[in-house]
C-alpha cells in the first residue's frame, strides 16, 4: 500500500492529480506530503521495479537538495496537470504558461530516455543517471502528453463538486455513463445524501381521530 488510498484515475497523470484530497471542497490531506512520499507513489503505481525504487531512495537521503528539487517540481507539475484538465473538461483553453510547463518537462523526459530492442519489439527505458529523482515528474509528464494528444478528451471527467471530491478520472465505460470517481465512494455517499434529503421532505401523516 502506497501513500494514495484509491487510484481511480485510469491513467498514471489523472492519479497523480489526484494525490490531494480533496479538490472540490478546501484539501483536507495531501498525499504527497515530501520526497519520500513521491517515491512510495511510484512504487505504488509500479512505474519502476523494486531495485530502481531502493537506489532512489538512497539517493534522496543522499542528496536532500536534489530531493526537494524534485519534490517542488512534482508538485508544480501536479498543480499545472490540474488546472489544464480542468480547463478542457469545462470546454475551456487552458493556460498558454501551463501548457509551457508540460512541454518542457516532456522534452526533458525524452532526453533521459532511451530506446532499446525487447524481444521483436523495442520500449523506452529511463537513464537514471540522466533521470535521476525526477523520473516521477517525467513519467506523469509524458502520460500527460499522451493523454492529451493521443485519447479521446471527452471521455475526461472530474467527480462533480459539491457531492463528490473534484477527483479526475478517464471514463472507460462503452456509454459514458460514469459520473463519480467510484460508485462505493462518493456515489454511495451523494446517494444516501440525496435519499436522507427526500425523507425529510415527506410530510407526516396525520394521527388519527381518537
Amino acid at each position: 500500500m502506497g501513500p494514495v488510498p484509491f487510484l481511480l484515475g485510469g491513467r498514471l497523470c489523472l492519479d497523480f492529480v489526484n494525490t490531494v484530497n480533496s479538490r472540490s471542497r478546501p484539501a483536507t490531506r495531501d498525499y504527497l506530503s515530501g520526497a519520500s512520499d513521491l517515491i512510495d507513489w511510484t512504487w505504488q503505481v509500479g512505474l519502476l521495479d523494486d531495485g530502481t525504487i531502493v537506489r532512489l531512495r538512497k539517493r534522496a537521503r543522499e542528496t536532500p537538495e536534489d530531493a526537494a528539487i524534485a519534490y517542488e517540481t512534482a508538485i508544480e507539475l501536479r498543480e499545472t496537470l490540474y488546472r489544464i484538465f480542468h480547463s478542457i473538461i469545462h470546454q475551456m483553453a487552458p493556460d498558454r504558461a501551463d501548457l509551457d510547463i508540460l512541454s518542457g518537462l516532456a522534452r526533458q523526459a525524452r532526453q533521459a530516455q532511451e530506446l532499446v530492442p525487447e524481444g521483436r519489439s523495442f520500449r523506452w527505458i529511463w537513464q537514471e543517471e540522466a533521470a535521476g529523482l525526477l523520473v516521477p515528474v517525467f513519467a506523469v509528464s509524458l502520460s500527460a502528453v499522451e493523454l492529451l494528444t493521443r485519447e479521446d478528451l471527452s471521455r475526461l471527467k472530474e467527480c462533480p463538486a459539491l457531492e463528490g471530491c473534484g477527483w479526475l478520472f478517464y471514463d472507460q465505460t462503452k456509454n459514458r455513463s460514469r459520473r463519480w470517481c467510484s460508485m462505493e465512494h462518493c456515489g454511495s455517499t451523494a446517494k444516501a445524501r440525496r435519499f436522507a434529503e427526500r425523507q425529510k421532505a415527506v410530510p407526516v401523516a396525520a394521527g388519527g381521530i381518537g
